[in-house]
This record gives structure tokens, C-alpha cells and sequence, in this order.
């Protein structure tokens, strides 16, 4: 067999694995979960509520498990039946420039995927999360979202893949650099500035109304020397009753967010036991070291790139005789993904620790926030029927932060 054969079995091969470890992981997870009330447990819940978490979880793997097949079956057969160089080929018929067919054919590809996520997107929302009290979309919401995003997507990931191919067509040699810079810059730029541009779009950000609630915010920022740029409040309300806030920028651009819903649910000291968390990432600086680990990842998977990309072999697996960037790409995504994986899991790793240290921030600077935090993190879980007994592979693999009942246990202690 010739090399691409080979290449072409290890792409099928790395994405059967990766659909079956992912499943076996949500089975366990399922499985773990579905324990009688404990009295751990009973703290958070009582019996009706823990039942109703059970259940929302349950469906929630069910369809997840449905969607997984699905989409696996689809990536399967596009490979071998050569979707991915039919598609490179009919936009070779029409357009003469290497770069163009690069763009129109990632801007295919966004659109497709958007368009066909609409069902699974749909049902999630207007059937599970409506089952659940969650929902609070309106179709007409629903609709504009999903453009939206498709547009947003196209605006911003066209012009960077362009740019991309071009430094690949230009700089072969330097590619994996230039690339690699290119991006760390652009994630610098979001991560200060995305908050600030991009969320107006699908939300109304208001300041928080004078009161109670933004005196206490500001007079805990100024203790600690936090220089706060702005303090919003998001009408979340109208897409879920989920609760939630967030942190943004860094530098002198530092924003919170707050959704209505929380502040609609916690108690103003409650609150600011939570901002206090979120303040103790930036004082810790667990915002500019993930930062720096998320661009050491991005650099050594371009320096993989860099090293591979060039293979001719690459575009031959997914069926085409043409060498493209973007072919080259999709098989190189394919073949890497356990490297992705090991690194995720490392992330998810230091991000677990970054959460209890910011737990412990809030509770030496701000008084009171051990019993706060305490019931805020309680009222969150009920809020949004958390699962309280996830599978501990699951927890390494895709958990950012500890499991609740653990950073109960962790503030108590």
C-alpha cells in the first residue's frame, strides 16, 4: 500500500477511536451519575430535585449519543468517499487562484455545518431545555442567533485562514512562525477586545444600576487594587434561566459581566463572594499563564503543521491528486487529534487547580465568602441541575473546573 493508504487508514482509524473512547467516557459518566440520594447530596438537593437532574442528564446523553453517531458516520463517509476532493474539485472548475479555492471552500464548510447543526440545535432547545424550565428563546431568537453566528464566523475565520494559506503559499519555510504569531495575536486581541465588540451583538449590556450590589462590587475591587473598566449586567433572562458571570480583558481593560439571572437569584453578599473568584484568577495572573499555555499549544501543533503540511500524501488520503492547504489541514486536524487531546487534558488539569485557588482568594479577601461562596456554588447547581457524581475520567477529560461537591468539600475544609 502507498503512503497515503496508510494515512488514509490512520485518519479513519484515529477518528473511530476517538468517537469510541469518547462514548465508552459519557457511558461511564452516565453510569456514575445515577446513584441513589446521598447525604452529600442531600444538601444540595432534595429528592424531587435530584431526580429531575437525573433525568435532564440522562436525556442529555441520549441525544448527545444520537448527534455523536450521527456526525461520525458523516465525517466517515465523507473521507472515504472522497467528499472533502470532490468539493476541492468543482471549486477548481470555477476559480483559478490556489488562495480563493482555500477561503470558498472553509466558507462551504461553515455554512454546511451550520445548517445542518440547526436540527440538533433546535431540539436541544426547544424540546430539552423547554422540557426543563430552561428555555426561554423565542424562534424568532433562535433564527438570528444562528445567523449571527454563521456571519460572524464567516467575517472573522475567512480573512484568517486566507491570511494563513497566503503566509503557507509565501513562507513556506517560516510558516509554522509567522502562523503561529498571527494567531497568538488575533487570540490577544479577542480575548482583550472580543467581550467589547461581539457580545452587543446578541446581548444588551446595561452598567448595573446604582445600589446596594455595584457599591459592594466596587468598594471589593478598590480593596484590591482591581481597576475595574466596566461592570455590566447582561439580560441573559432571555434565552435561559441559567445563571452565570464573567471576566474579561486584561491590562487596563478588565470588564465583569453579570447575568440578570444571577443577580436575580443570589444574595448581593453572594455575588461578590463570586466576583471575588473571578478577581483571584487575575491577582493569581491564572489569566495571563493560560493565556501563555494556549499559545504554547498553538505553537507546537504549527510546528507540527509546518513540519507536515507540505506532504503531498496528506491531500491524497481524502481522495485528491492536488496538493491544497486546506485538504492538508483537514488530514493533519484528523491524524493529531490524540496530541490535541493529551494537551486539553493538561489544560483542563491547571485550570482545575486555578479554581481552587480562586476560591481561596475570595476567601482571604473578602469576609464571609467561605459561607457565600458556599451557598452560591450550592444555588448554581440547583439552578442549572448539575450533575453531582460525574465519572472521574470524565472530570479529567472534559472538566475546567472541579466538581462541585469537591470545591464544596474544598471551602469547608
Amino acid at each position: 500500500m502507498s503512503t497515503s493508504d496508510w494515512l488514509l487508514i490512520g485518519i479513519l482509524a484515529f477518528v473511530a477511536i476517538d468517537f469510541l473512547i469518547g462514548t465508552l467516557l459519557n457511558y461511564l459518566n452516565e453510569k456514575s451519575n445515577q446513584q441513589p440520594l446521598s447525604e452529600q447530596v442531600s444538601q444540595i438537593y432534595d429528592l424531587t430535585g435530584y431526580n429531575k437532574s437525573l433525568e435532564y442528564g440522562t436525556t442529555k446523553y441520549k441525544f448527545g449519543l444520537f448527534t455523536s453517531v450521527v456526525s461520525t458516520i458523516v465525517i466517515l463517509l465523507a473521507i472515504v468517499l472522497g467528499w472533502f476532493a470532490w468539493l476541492d474539485a468543482s471549486l477548481r472548475e470555477v476559480i483559478r487562484s490556489d488562495l480563493m479555492v482555500t477561503v470558498s471552500f472553509v466558507g462551504i464548510l461553515i455554512v454546511l455545518a451550520a445548517i445542518t447543526g440547526l436540527p440538533t440545535s433546535y431540539y436541544a432547545t426547544f424540546v430539552i431545555e423547554e422540557k426543563f424550565g430552561f428555555n426561554k428563546t423565542t424562534k424568532k431568537l433562535f433564527i438570528a442567533d444562528n445567523i449571527k453566528q454563521t456571519l460572524l464566523s464567516l467575517a472573522l475565520g475567512l480573512p484568517l485562514i486566507g491570511l494563513i494559506a497566503w503566509i503557507y503559499q509565501e513562507l513556506n519555510s517560516l510558516f509554522w512562525l509567522v502562523g503561529w504569531l498571527l494567531i497568538s495575536v488575533f487570540s490577544l486581541f479577542m480575548f482583550i477586545f472580543g467581550t467589547r465588540i461581539f457580545l452587543p451583538l446578541f446581548n444588551k449590556l446595561k452598567p448595573l444600576p446604582a445600589g446596594e450590589l455595584r457599591d459592594e462590587v466596587e468598594a471589593y475591587c478598590q480593596s484590591q487594587g482591581f481597576p475595574l473598566s466596566k461592570l455590566w449586567e447582561m439580560d441573559a433572562s432571555k434565552r435561559s434561566t441559567k445563571l452565570n458571570a464573567f471576566f474579561s480583558g486584561m491590562g487596563k481593560v478588565k470588564i465583569i459581566g453579570l447575568y440578570d439571572t444571577l443577580i436575580q437569584k443570589l444574595t448581593t453578599k453572594e455575588v461578590v463572594a463570586v466576583l471575588a473568584h473571578e478577581v483571584g484568577h487575575y491577582k493569581r495572573k491564572h489569566v495571563y499563564t493560560m493565556f501563555l499555555f494556549s499559545n504554547v499549544q498553538t505553537l507546537i501543533l504549527f510546528a507540527l503543521m509546518g513540519w507536515l503540511l507540505g506532504n503531498p500524501n496528506l491531500a491524497r488520503a481524502l481522495g485528491s491528486e492536488i496538493p491544497s492547504f486546506h485538504l492538508s489541514l483537514i488530514s493533519f486536524v484528523l491524524l493529531f487529534s490524540p496530541l490535541s487531546t493529551i494537551l486539553g487534558l493538561i489544560a483542563n488539569s491547571f485550570s482545575r487547580f486555578n479554581e481552587y485557588q480562586a476560591d481561596q482568594f475570595s476567601i482571604d479577601t473578602y469576609p464571609g465568602a467561605r459561607e457565600h461562596l458556599h451557598s452560591a456554588l450550592k444555588k448554581l447547581s440547583v439552578e442549572s441541575l448539575k450533575d453531582l457524581n460525574p465519572h472521574p475520567m470524565y472530570v479529567k477529560v472534559n472538566y475546567s473546573h472541579p466538581p462541585i461537591l469537591e470545591r464544596l468539600a474544598n471551602l469547608k475544609s
